[in-house]
């Protein structure tokens, strides 16, 4: 059986919390329930990640402080996820039941049920990912590189890059994140982006590369590229003119279209630009630039439109802004962990 993606798992733990809040006597409750059936029935991925995290949560359920305290505390690496599976004493959590009301109960188990999984599938794959690098950044973190062939690049945040140069061709792998490329010209020797939705191929060029929620950006600035998904004959590549981005994403390359370059390349310059950007779209830059998960509890939140211009080095203050000015709020966990609703 294939891995289940990370999102799949996140959503199955939001619909656990969601779940058990709910009153199904009243309207809300039965639309609820009407939903949530419907999410299940659109995938059987979707039955299965419920079906794990169904588990999972009962196994944190009897008995909560034991299992929390023996599990989770095995992955955590700092102090602020340890607190999230420290047991209050009993009249602190009588004072905080009164406080914060039966419905952030079945969150707040569920932030501590999310962490499990995000540190283990995290660990998982960092690893894995750190064994095939040869440059990678981390949290926040920009780094140049100048190859022995004179080309230019630029990893954004929580980036790794695989190099395989040869004598035909000089290919790279993008295994996760976002760069940017300035391709030193050489027409017997092609430049060859590599990802695991497909490939971009050069032979000198100025385009940005970004890996997000399983598909490939591409945004070309200057020059000429030529896409292919794994399957695709050579004879077949997209072209794209400058100005342009596609997406890649694994057997489909989509139409190219025109892109901003001020929001595209806003990165370079330790900007975020958003002009009416999704919340759902800008919580995933938002992940990418701070430690830890920003998770949005309702779907219906996923399309509020978020607009401005943001300075990278500050995740958590534009997390405020957000909040204070959209109709939601943050329920902040911990440092690592901060459900949007």
């Amino acid at each position: 059986m294939d891995e289940l993606p990370e999102i799949l798992l996140e959503e199955a733990v939001i619909w656990q919390a969601r779940l058990r809040e709910a009153d199904v006597n009243t309207a809300s409750g039965r639309k609820l329930r009407a939903d949530f059936n419907q999410w299940l029935m659109m995938d059987t991925r979707n039955r299965q990640a419920f079906a794990e995290m169904e588990s999972l949560w009962l196994a944190l359920e009897t008995p909560l402080e034991q299992v929390i305290a023996e599990e989770l505390t095995a992955y955590a690496t700092n102090s602020s996820i340890s607190a999230c599976a420290t047991p209050d004493p009993p009249s602190q959590k009588a004072s905080r039941q009164s406080i914060l009301g039966m419905q952030y109960q079945g969150l707040a188990l569920a932030s501590c049920l999310i962490l499990a999984v995000l540190i283990t599938l995290g660990w998982q794959q960092d690893w894995a990912t750190r064994w095939q690098s040869d440059y990678i950044t981390s949290v926040g973190e920009m780094m140049p590189i100048v190859t022995q062939d004179n080309s230019h690049i630029t990893l954004n945040t929580n980036t790794a890059l695989a190099k395989d140069y040869n004598s035909q061709e000089r290919r790279l792998r993008l295994l996760k994140g976002e760069a940017w490329f300035e391709v030193a010209a050489n027409d017997s020797r092609p430049f060859i982006v590599s990802t695991d939705f497909g490939t971009v191929q050069v032979t000198g060029t100025h385009f940005n590369v970004r890996l997000v929620d399983g598909t490939a950006i591409i945004s070309l600035d200057e020059g000429r590229v030529e896409l292919l998904t794994p399957s695709m004959p050579k004879d077949a590549a997209v072209i794209l003119s400058p100005g342009q981005q596609a997406v890649l994403s694994g057997h489909h390359i989509s139409d190219p279209t025109p892109f901003d370059r001020t929001a595209v390349t806003a990165w370079l310059r330790g900007q975020f630009v958003f002009y009416n950007t999704p919340l759902g779209e800008v919580v995933d830059t938002l992940n990418r630039h701070r430690h830890g998960r920003i998770l949005i509890t309702s779907k219906e939140l996923n399309n509020l439109k978020v607009s401005g211009i943001f300075s990278t080095h500050s995740p958590d203050a534009i997390l405020e802004i957000i909040t204070n000015t959209l109709p939601l709020s943050q329920l902040r966990l911990t440092d690592y962990l901060v459900l949007l609703h």
